[in-house]
């Protein structure tokens, strides 16, 4: 319980003043679109490190399945409405979630991957504090980038 706690509290931080305020004080809407965009591609793939730490090789191809899901969605997202960005971090924050479920015990037909203590909140607090961000942001984005 502890360690849901605290992974929570690093997801606000990490969310809020280390993320979307330097993003917003620093980058131009049509480049913050782009950057939470293309930052569903590492934060997928965080999620291999964790296959090679573990060492639990057979949830590699989930993994990787997991990582060219996202990569798709960011990519996709650079040419389509950028609302539906906000639908691609609630999707990854249930992926964190369903992580931490099918590893305790739920059990699918292929492995999933070991997660650190915490990271699952962790990951779900800082998701959700995104999408709600982009969100109440994506009108601007999308004004910006019509005005070229």
């Amino acid at each position: 319980m502890t360690s849901i706690l605290i992974g929570a509290v690093i997801g606000i931080i990490v969310s809020i003043p280390l993320t979307i305020v330097p993003t917003r004080r620093f980058l131009r809407p049509r480049h913050e679109r782009a950057f939470y965009s293309l930052t569903l591609i590492p934060i997928a793939m965080i999620y291999i490190g964790f296959v090679y730490h573990y060492g639990d090789l057979d949830a590699l191809y989930a993994e990787i399945a997991g990582v060219l899901l996202f990569t798709v969605f960011a990519l996709w997202v650079q040419f389509s409405t950028a609302w539906i960005l906000a639908v691609g971090y609630v999707a990854h924050a249930f992926w964190d979630v369903l992580h931490e479920i099918f590893v305790t015990g739920a059990g699918l037909p292929f492995p999933w991957t070991d997660v650190p203590p915490g990271y699952a909140a962790f990951c779900f607090v800082y998701d959700l504090i995104i999408a709600g961000y982009i969100y109440q942001r994506y009108r601007l984005w999308e004004a910006d980038r019509q005005t070229g």
